[in-house]
């Protein structure tokens, strides 16, 4: 790191502080300005938004790491979630936005009657994704930047002093501090209006410094006869590295990848977490669903293959590296000239404070939404609640931190959340859908993924290279949908209540779910087009991964397999040219 990369690094920190002070006083407006920037973003910028978000200081350490371990096609664990996001596109996000929530967790309030269970429900889903959760994820993109500060910056390991509970602090830990120190300051100053606008330089930083990086190393390989000709050539090499899909067998690598397939992108289908804050901050229907189409698009086809080229590089420059998630900062190191590598440097620090930033102002927004201000403490000015909601994000950043020296692995941590999360999304996408769905229907779901999931652990440990968490997560996926439907044909009512009558009167969902609540209010729905939007819908899911296996064929030099995704994406997107006007034209501009 030379001078010029130090102050490009500054520049960023700087600008980002200006946001924040810049948005103070119209974050201060309101809760809905500070957790929801008042319902004024347009499609680009929250779409980008989550595009910079989802880059987070572990995700390229993710990325390398799994690539040298397993091969290419084990980045399916989050190619997946791209289906679920589409699939939220063309049902969901228009929904969410005509519900006029906050949060996520205060759509429980909307949808269930109003008794101590759904009080109860709402108050526990709170903790559990606003802290519990959102403290793992905080976790495990702190422990990426530790790697990367240590990597590129060579700080030692030693403790400077010791802290009661954190134990020995390291001058790396001293610069994490500072970072999230920083964030959580233009966060608490600006609300949502300053993550998303920091977001946007993030993202601009983010796609220089990763693609400058693929392309340097790319051009470097053609003079050892290309990536692929080099690879070969490394004493170890493995031809599963090269694969996008494994090799089809009766066994684990098998049935992981056709899990992930079938049930890997649940959680994403009817929205979570900061793509639904997102979506909920869209000006319109309309915005709200361009936006997360210009995720999806960005998130699979721009972003995947810069990483990817990196990762398999690494395996060529750095054959015995015993640590696979330092991969990623190790070629930062031997690849960027001055001035990249501070653009590069400065986008993994956007990459963790972005990160950071919205996960505190998210994780905030449960804890006053949906505890603080409807339980604990009512009626205050709006201005209360909105220091109330900075105060929380300091709490949350403290515990974070301390989760973090509970966190050993990046992978391991988002394996977890895959096996206790991802069963749940089952009730939260019928819920829209199906009017018996009621609060204990919800209940069952989330009591029966968390026992089972944490079980399986124990009855199904990974063992070596023998990684069970996909199978695990099926099997936590069949009780709870299993036991979920049982429990509501048990506690539904017979007759739609009061509540459900309201809900579908304000939101007007379409489906045959809601049949006998139209015949008995006369209410037709908002919009129809479910064949259309399934049609357009299955175009989209075709189109971008055939975008992201032709680039990547072609990245690798197949050309004869790049052929049939060349047709498949001529197919779609005359399908789409049809078809995405009709779904358009449905939605509230």
């Amino acid at each position: 790191m030379t001078l010029i990369d130090w102050l490009i690094v500054a520049l960023y920190v700087v600008a980002t502080i200006a946001i924040g002070m810049y948005f103070t006083k119209k974050a201060s407006e309101s809760t809905a300005d500070f957790f929801v920037a008042g319902r004024s973003l347009p499609w680009f910028i929250a779409g980008t938004s989550m595009v910079a978000t989802t880059f987070s200081s572990d995700t390229p350490l993710f990325v390398a790491g799994v690539v040298r371990e397993q091969g290419i096609y084990a980045n399916w664990i989050w190619w997946v979630s791209v289906i679920g996001v589409l699939v939220s596109v063309f049902f969901f996000a228009n929904l969410w936005r005509r519900s006029e929530a906050i949060t996520e967790i205060e759509f429980i309030s909307q949808r269930y009657d109003k008794s101590k269970a759904t009080d109860g429900l709402r108050v526990f889903k709170a903790l559990f994704d606003g802290v519990f959760i959102n403290c793992i994820i905080i976790a495990s993109v702190t422990l990426a930047m530790s790697d990367i500060i240590s990597v590129i910056l060579g700080f030692s390991n030693e403790a400077l002093f010791n802290v009661p509970i954190f134990g020995g602090i390291t001058a790396t830990d001293v610069v994490l501090v500072g970072l999230a120190l920083a964030a959580v300051g233009y966060t608490a100053l600006s609300g949502l209006y300053g993550v998303v606008y920091t977001d946007l330089i993030q993202f601009g930083l983010a796609i220089i410094g990763s693609i400058a990086l693929a392309f340097l190393v790319y051009v470097d390989l053609g003079d050892q006869g290309g990536i692929v000709t080099a690879l070969q050539a490394t004493p170890n090499f493995d031809s599963e590295t090269l694969r996008f899909f494994p090799e089809f067998g009766w066994d684990l690598k098998t049935a992981t990848f056709f899990i992930l397939l079938a049930i890997g992108w649940w959680n994403y289908a009817p929205g979570f977490g900061f793509f639904l804050q997102r979506t909920l901050a869209s000006k319109s229907e309309k915005d709200a669903v361009l936006s997360l189409y210009w995720f999806a698009f960005c998130h699979l086809v721009v972003r995947s293959w810069p990483w990817i080229i990196v990762g398999v590089a690494s395996i060529i420059y750095f054959p015995n590296l015993a640590d696979p998630e330092q991969a990623y900062p190790r070629m930062i190191d031997s690849f960027l000239p001055v001035g990249l590598k501070g653009v590069m440097v400065a986008s993994l620090l956007a990459a963790f404070m972005s990160t950071l930033d919205t996960q505190l102002n998210w994780g905030s927004s449960y804890l006053v939404n949906d505890i603080y201000s409807p339980y604990l403490v009512k009626d205050k000015p709006k201005e209360h609640y909105v220091k109330a909601a900075r105060i929380s994000m300091l709490l949350l950043t403290i515990v974070a931190l301390f989760v973090t020296t509970m966190v050993t692995s990046i992978i391991q941590a988002y394996e977890y959340i895959a096996v206790v999360v991802i069963p749940l999304a089952f009730v939260q996408v019928i819920r829209w859908y199906w009017w018996k769905i009621n609060v204990y229907s919800e209940i069952t779901a989330l009591v029966t993924a968390a026992i089972v999931g944490n079980a399986l652990l124990f009855i199904l440990p990974d063992v070596g290279e023998e990684r069970w968490f996909a199978v695990r997560m099926l099997c936590t996926a069949i009780a709870t949908v299993i036991l979920t439907i049982i429990v509501t044909l048990l506690t539904s009512s017979k007759e739609p209540t009061e509540q459900t009558i309201k809900f579908y009167g304000r939101l007007r969902v379409h489906g045959p779910g809601w049949k006998k609540v139209r015949e008995m209010t006369g209410i037709t729905p908002l919009s129809s087009g479910l064949k259309d939007n399934s049609i357009a819908c299955l175009a989209s899911i075709a189109m971008i991964y055939s975008l992201l296996l032709g680039i990547g064929h072609l990245l690798f030099e197949q050309w004869q397999q790049a052929v049939p995704y060349a047709v498949a994406i001529v197919i779609s997107g005359w399908i789409l040219h049809k078809k995405m006007p009709l779904v358009i034209k449905n939605l509230r501009s």
